[in-house]
């Protein structure tokens, strides 16, 4: 499946990372919404990504894009699905990039949705050097999870790992050399 659009729930350092990686293996699709709650962070971004979307407190915008990514603080994630989970189109997938949010936890806050993806990035992405676990929750099919880590490589290595390992393998490669 090819992504026609892409989301971004938060536009924070994660989300700047993901951009820059994408952006730079011309792999950004020709939509791409952004919303965070910071006017500051919307223009930066768009300052730096001219052709992106940006909106400022409506994740119900990026949440109905084809790829969704959840790139907010967990303090914050739990107000974030119950916003968006109306939303989601029942052929998207989404991409949790929050630590601690199980995919279990995830699909319950969204009713059920179980489209579920779960990666702890780390910052060597932006250069295609990262090494990002991932995780697959079970409504995403083979065929899909060959689509996403085609893309997903093009930030570094992103292996496929049992989930409860997920925040282990973040923790080593943050703090390796």
């Amino acid at each position: 499946m090819s992504y026609k659009s892409m989301g971004f729930i938060g536009g924070g350092r994660i989300t700047r990372i993901f951009l820059e990686a994408l952006n730079r293996k011309r792999m950004l699709p020709s939509t791409v919404v952004i919303s965070d709650a910071s006017e500051k962070v919307l223009q930066m971004l768009k300052a730096r990504f001219p052709k992106i979307q940006t909106v400022q407190g409506d994740n119900s915008k990026p949440a109905a894009q084809d790829l969704v990514f959840l790139a907010l603080h967990p303090p914050a994630v739990g107000g974030g699905l119950a916003e968006i989970k109306a939303t989601l189109k029942p052929g998207a997938v989404l991409v949790s990039l929050a630590p601690r949010f199980t995919i279990k936890a995830l699909s319950e806050g969204l009713g059920g949705f179980d489209r579920i993806v779960r990666m702890i990035p780390n910052a060597p992405s932006i250069v295609g050097e990262g090494y990002n676990p991932v995780a697959f929750g079970p409504g995403v099919s083979k065929k899909e999870k060959d689509d996403l880590s085609k893309l997903f490589k093009k930030l570094g290595d992103c292996p496929e790992v049992d989930e409860d390992k997920l925040e282990a393998y973040a923790i080593i490669t943050s703090m390796g050399p």
